[in-house]
């Protein structure tokens, strides 16, 4: 096998491009008509047949709208074509604990852009209130706080001062209902989704979860000069659950164990990124902690472990089916288009040679070898006399 770079080479040298000469699509056709014979005793006649068969359920299928056919069948992660998703499974309902309600909820309102105003304002009032303590610690009694000031703050507005607040601040404010559902699995982004549970007895891994995201971060608990910017996030899918407020606002959430950077993230020198799922970001579970996500945010990864060293494991991006990451130049993130053909079809010529004079049997566009015919004559004297 060492030696196949430098045949290939030599092949695509020789031969050209791999598309123009190919048996693997032929082969794999070949198998398609096999699969049409049914009467052993006569596979050719079987092999039309099913062709002409075949090409006339094609051209019917064409004109049948609002049916499922062949060509127009959804995807096998079909997401439903909106920003939304589709769960896999009708899910159960459950009664959310505490803790998770006030999670969820709380992560809803911090990504919410028409709370943004009363985030800020709650901001300064706690600035105003503990002006010795850092930006850390406001920041953290922020996200612990919030929601209670949040549903209190617009209560009292309404009630003392008649203040008319939209629909969609009334509804948060008044916090979700109770009773949500939890799905073993969701579809979204062309992604299929799965829970670390679900895929127990699975040979194929959909819990890897990846989300980039502005944050904050701090060198320490005592850093006065925090640095805001993109991080990306990878951790494993632990729950999928839909939180329901009234008038029919609903939000999808994506519950994980996610990666703590600082000390369970590695890039070698290679460029593979790696992590350690003995280092969490959150391992108390507490209502201060931000495990979910928007469901339309997650992205989807694999974990290999490696080999030289097996707490970590090496993060490979997944990509949707049938599309392919192009980079482009103005931008480090990848840009999603479909797949394309890469060559264009190749257009033989349509001449028709009627007699063989016209064909030319020798070869272009390679330097020649001269022979002197006299000593070849010479040589096949010498044979006969001996």
């Amino acid at each position: 096998m060492e030696h196949l770079p430098i045949h290939l080479a030599e092949e695509a040298l020789l031969a050209g491009p791999v598309q123009f000469r190919w048996m693997y699509p032929i082969e794999r056709f070949l198998f398609t008509l096999k699969e049409y014979v049914r009467n052993r005793a006569h596979p050719e006649a079987s092999i039309a047949k099913g062709y002409l068969m075949e090409e006339c359920m094609t051209f019917c299928a064409r004109y049948l709208d609002e049916v499922e056919t062949k060509s127009n069948r959804p995807d096998r992660n079909y997401d439903g074509d909106n920003d939304f998703g589709r769960p896999l499974g009708k899910g159960i309902k459950i009664r959310l604990d505490g803790v998770t309600r006030a999670q969820a909820h709380s992560y809803v309102l911090m990504n919410t852009d028409a709370v943004t105003p009363f985030r800020n304002q709650h901001l300064q009032i706690l600035a105003h209130q503990m002006p010795n303590r850092n930006s850390h610690y406001i920041q953290k009694l922020h996200n612990q706080t919030f929601h209670k000031w949040f549903k209190e703050y617009v209560q009292m507005e309404r009630r003392t001062l008649n203040r008319v607040f939209s629909d969609e601040i009334n509804t948060l404010a008044d916090g979700p209902h109770e009773f949500g559902r939890r799905f073993k699995g969701y579809f979204i982004n062309g992604f299929r989704f799965r829970t670390k549970k679900g895929e127990n007895n699975k040979t194929t891994q959909n819990s890897g979860i990846m989300m980039d995201a502005n944050t904050m971060n701090y060198a320490s608990a005592r850093d006065k000069n925090p640095q805001s910017g993109e991080e990306r996030f990878y951790g494993v899918l632990t729950d999928v659950i839909q939180i329901r407020y009234t008038n029919d606002l609903k939000f999808i959430l994506f519950k994980g164990d996610w990666i703590n950077n600082r000390m369970g993230l590695k890039k070698v020198e290679f460029k593979f990124t790696l992590v350690n799922f003995n280092h969490l970001l959150y391992k108390n579970n507490i209502v201060g902690d931000e495990p979910f996500i928007f469901a339309q945010h997650a992205r989807q990864v694999c974990y290999v472990q490696d080999p030289s060293d097996l707490g970590w494991h090496v993060v490979l991006h997944m990509t949707v089916r049938d599309l392919f990451d192009m980079y482009s130049k103005d931008s480090r993130r990848p840009t999603i288009v479909p797949q394309v053909e890469l060559y264009e079809r190749q257009h033989f010529d349509d001449t028709v040679y009627q007699n063989d004079e016209d064909v030319a049997w020798v070869r272009e566009g390679v330097d020649g070898t001269e022979v002197d015919i006299n000593e070849k004559e010479n040589d096949v004297d010498m044979e006969e006399c001996d």
